[in-house]
């Protein structure tokens, strides 16, 4: 039976991430995803295109968002006119969706809108959508500001239109979300299933219809054609012996070949090693013959071979060895495609089986039975080791579950569990190279270990996991300068580095981490001065950097270092006068200028900073 398909709709630029969640939660569900970023055509051919691939699913599932993306060129085609009089004006992703609705024939669509509410990530910041294209053709350029706003208004009318219409049921705030809602319509899908299998049946009939009666009108109806095929039998009966004959002449030829290169060397030493090993080749394969050519016959006489086996044992029994290998060499993409298609079945069979497992090792996390959760996720994927699904949902558990054992002070537990966390990443990643939230996974698994290990005293090991942290944000961080949260991160996991080696001792190395860490940090809150969080982590970065400084003996350094961290979170204290956390980080701030001043022998203004600092601390 086939998979029913449904086209996932959502405007790229804005939604295409969470267009991939969709299609592989589909995917795992037992349905063939298909979308525009399937179709390699231009956007002048690419309504035809929407069309037939519409025509050819079963269901639309569209993401409804803020953007509007982009539209068809204006046409006057009598046959094919843009704006289309029965649908107005509408971009390429809403016309996904209202195509599929006014279809009738040879089916009507099923149909899914789902609003992505503010909070979902998006792939680029809203206020980079909707832009108009450079167009050096263009005399006077359009206005980028009008130009948004003209189509934010459009995206708003369509979504008023779905309210209005009962189509817009469903919103989701996180990409967990919209997994869970998709597999919450799990039962809506399934009628697509039916629907498919319905298909199949009556195509199934017709198919044998037309059998039938090409066999009534050739070889004189059905018992001209039981007698020709009865002699047929019997004409092509395999037999052993003629198998093996074939092949004896296969081996014969290959050793008179294997001599023959045999007295090619000049060296009589290498001579005889080349005939040793003919002969033993020789006597290998004639030893192999006799069951091999019995093997043949005897599943083709118990009737449990596929076609490619039947054709293949007929044209090595009547053409030989060299005809019956050019054959299987041009079935062998075709098998090896078979065969992929029947594990890919099964491999959905089992997981459609498993589904209801995997929500219940929810389930029992919800309400706090880990351990049966735990036996839960491990069974399933005994079962199904490379269900993204299941290795997605086991990860969340096993970090959820090592950071409550940190909490509880159960360290060895906590490790067992983000090691394994680790690998369920380790393992996504392999299974779907491409996909970055994998990727993220996995350096967030790297993170904890480290800083497990950090807290055990193995510094090494800390070292080691707080570096692959580093690296896997390296390549994130590369692949999307603008993904300002992986900046963080990288930032961050040179913090790790930084703090470990300077425990080590590696003053060098440390200040380096600190530094580039620094930098970072200093760009995102460059970029965005209101967000208070990136202030106080460039806050944090100054002061570590004023440590590594002192520790070297450059007193000046730290204190320039301390100062600029003081000023930070001076600005936090002000803005914030009830953030008891921002208080605190000043006074200690003051505490590290008064060291250092009392350090340079400035024992005035130490004295100054260490009042200041005391009565902040007085205050809290």
């Amino acid at each position: 039976m086939g998979r029913p398909r449904i086209f996932v709709s959502a405007v790229s630029a804005e939604l295409g991430g969470a267009r991939q969640r969709v299609a592989r939660v589909l995917g795992n569900l037992g349905y063939d995803p298909v979308s525009e970023e399937d179709f390699p055509t231009g956007y002048g051919e690419l309504r035809r295109w929407l069309a037939e691939q519409i025509d050819g699913c079963e269901g639309v599932i569209q993401l409804v968002g803020d953007a509007y993306g982009a539209e068809p060129p204006a046409s006057d085609d009598p046959e094919h006119p843009w704006p289309d009089p029965a649908l107005g004006r509408c971009s390429y992703t809403q016309y996904e969706l209202l195509y599929a609705w006014r279809q009738v024939k040879p089916a009507p669509k099923r149909t899914w809108a789902i609003l992505i509410e503010p909070g979902y990530p998006r792939e680029r910041p809203l206020d980079r959508l909707d832009l108009p294209l450079a167009d050096p053709t263009t005399a006077a350029p359009l206005d980028p500001a009008a130009y948004q706003a003209e189509r934010r208004a459009l995206q708003r009318a369509y979504r008023e239109r779905l309210v209005a219409d009962n189509h817009l049921r469903h919103s989701v705030q996180n990409p967990l979300q919209l997994e869970n809602l998709l597999r919450k319509l799990k039962d809506e899908l399934a009628v697509l299933r039916q629907e498919e299998g319905r298909r199949q049946r009556r195509f199934g009939r017709i198919l044998a219809a037309v059998l039938l009666v090409v066999v009534l009108l050739g070889a004189g109806g059905w018992w001209g054609y039981h007698a020709l095929s009865g002699k047929m039998d019997a004409a092509t009966a395999i037999t052993a012996e003629r198998i093996e004959a074939h092949l004896r002449t296969a081996v014969e030829e290959t050793y008179r070949r294997d001599l023959r290169a045999a007295e090619t060397p000049s060296d009589w030493k290498e001579r005889e090693r080349l005939r040793a090993a003919a002969e033993a080749q020789h006597k290998s394969q004639l030893e192999r013959t006799a069951a091999l050519a019995a093997s043949f016959a005897e599943i083709e006489q118990r009737g449990e071979a596929a076609n490619v086996f039947q054709e293949l044992t007929r044209v090595l029994e009547k053409q030989g060895t060299a005809e019956a290998l050019a054959y299987i060499e041009s079935k062998r993409s075709g098998v090896l495609g078979e065969v992929d298609r029947i594990e890919r079945d099964a491999q959905t069979r089992i997981r459609d089986k498993l589904q209801s497992l995997l929500n219940a090792a929810g389930l029992y996390q919800t309400t706090g039975d880990a351990e049966k959760a735990r036996e839960l996720y491990g069974d399933i994927l005994k079962r199904a080791p490379d269900w993204s699904a299941a290795l997605a949902d086991d990860y969340a558990f096993l970090i959820a579950q090592g950071e409550q054992a940190t909490i509880r002070g159960s360290l060895p537990v906590a490790r067992r569990d983000f090691l394994d966390a680790r690998d369920r990443a380790e393992r996504l990643v392999t299974l779907e190279p491409q996909n970055r939230d994998w990727q993220r996974n996995l350096a967030a698994a790297w993170s904890w270990i480290g800083d497990l290990e950090a807290d055990l005293g193995h510094s090494e090991t800390a070292l080691d996991a707080y570096q692959r942290f580093h690296d896997d944000m390296a390549r994130l961080a590369a692949a999307d300068p603008s993904n300002a949260g992986w900046q963080h991160d990288l930032s961050v996991s040179l913090e790790r580095v930084g703090d470990v080696k300077s425990a080590q001792g590696d003053l060098a190395g440390a200040l380096a981490a600190y530094r580039e860490s620094q930098e970072i940090f200093k760009r995102l809150a460059a970029a965005d001065p209101s967000n208070a969080g990136w202030q106080h982590d460039l806050s944090v970065s100054l002061e570590k950097v004023g440590d590594v400084k002192s520790a070297q003996g450059d007193l000046a350094g730290a204190l320039a270092a301390y100062r600029e961290s003081k000023t930070i979170a001076e600005r936090l204290a002000a803005a914030d006068p009830t953030n008891a956390g921002w208080q605190r980080d000043l006074s200690v701030s003051l505490i590290k200028v008064g060291d250092l001043k009392s350090a340079q022998g400035d024992l005035a203004g130490a004295l100054a900073a260490y009042r200041e600092s005391k009565a902040i601390a007085e205050r809290l």
